[in-house]
Order: C-alpha cells, then sequence, then structure tokens
C-alpha cells in the first residue's frame, strides 16, 4: 500500500473516530486501530490528531470552496444554477460529516478563524451574483443573505441529524432514504419561489 492510500485510510478512520468520540474524546491509538496501522505509523504520517483534524478540514472546505465558486457562470439561467447548486452541495453534504465540523467549530471557533481571515478580503459570490440578477430585474428584491441562510440551512440540516429529522417525520430508514432523494428538488422549488419576481 503506498503513502497515499495509508493516508487517505487514516483519514477515513479519524474522520470515524472523531464523528463517534468527538475531537476531545479521541485517541491516536484509537484512530490507527480503526485505520489498521500500528500508532508509530499513524505518528509517520500524522504527527497529532490537530494535523489530522486540519487535514480534514482542509480536504472538505477544498471540495465546497470551488462548488462555492461557481455562481456565476455567465449565463441568465439561475433556476438552473439554483438546482444544480443545492444537488451538489446536498451529495457534498451527505458525504461529509457536517455535524462533527459544526461541533469542533462551535467547541473551538479559533480553528476557523485563520481560514476566514482571508476570504474576509473576497466578497461573497452568492451575494454578487444575487445583486446581478436582481440588477437585471431577474429575481426579487430580497436581501441575498437571507436567501443564502435558507439555501445553506435547507441543505444542511437534513445531513447533521438524519435520525432525529426521520423520526420525527416518523419515518423508517427505506422511507427516509426516499425522501431524501427527492428533497434536493423540493428544496430547489422552495429557494426559486423566494427568489421568483
Amino acid at each position: 500500500m503506498d503513502a497515499s492510500e495509508t493516508e487517505q485510510r487514516i483519514l477515513r478512520a479519524a474522520l470515524t473516530v472523531f464523528e463517534r468520540d468527538g475531537f476531545l474524546g479521541a485517541r491516536m491509538q484509537v484512530i490507527a486501530d480503526e485505520a489498521g496501522i500500528s500508532k508509530a505509523a499513524l505518528h509517520y504520517h500524522f504527527r497529532n490528531k490537530e494535523k489530522l483534524f486540519d487535514r480534514i478540514f482542509d480536504d472538505y472546505t477544498a471540495r465546497i470552496i470551488p462548488l462555492v465558486g461557481s455562481w456565476d457562470d455567465g449565463t441568465d439561467d439561475w433556476r438552473g444554477q439554483v438546482r444544480r447548486f443545492v444537488k451538489e452541495l446536498m451529495h457534498l453534504f451527505s458525504e461529509s460529516s457536517l455535524l462533527f465540523m459544526a461541533q469542533e467549530l462551535h467547541r473551538d471557533p479559533k480553528k476557523l478563524e485563520p481560514r476566514m481571515q482571508q476570504r474576509r478580503k473576497a466578497p461573497n459570490r452568492f451575494v454578487d451574483w444575487y445583486g446581478h440578477l436582481r440588477s437585471k430585474g431577474l429575481v426579487r428584491n430580497t436581501d441575498p443573505h437571507a436567501v443564502l441562510t435558507a439555501m445553506q440551512s435547507l441543505c444542511a440540516y437534513p445531513s447533521m441529524n438524519p435520525r432525529m429529522l426521520a423520526g420525527a417525520m416518523r419515518m423508517n430508514k427505506q422511507e427516509y432514504g426516499r425522501f431524501m432523494a427527492s428533497y434536493p428538488d423540493h428544496v430547489a422549488d422552495m429557494l426559486i419561489r423566494i427568489m421568483e419576481k
């Protein structure tokens, strides 16, 4: 097994342990056991669990940044862009542990600060995109921050606590799975209705 395969195994194992035990409760030996390697091999690749968390977080943001940057594709087909974005964002959320990230960033907000300082210098792409559409009379004169907040909330919540949501809706796992397969279309429809003139 080459180094990159081993690293990927370690990262998957670390995410499993972090999700189950939290960052503070996670132990390097447990992560090594989950990955099926020795603790020495784990330390060879990642000196400590802070480095593991940073890598997981950076990998996650590296996947989301191109998606966030895709708002202005040069067309006025904003409905299609909303549909595409919602589906891709929900797919990303379903593959990533959003709840774990949210818990850790709540526990230690300073983890996010260095990463956010760089982004604060650049304008928010969605806000700019929405402003452009608004100036062309294509969408309602709604605060884009409110639309963005609604979009992120509608997309994120089901992946943050699927068991609770399924229980609240009295759905078993299969029913919830079927519902979630159609949910991105429902979200896109709602957002489009919010944005339409």
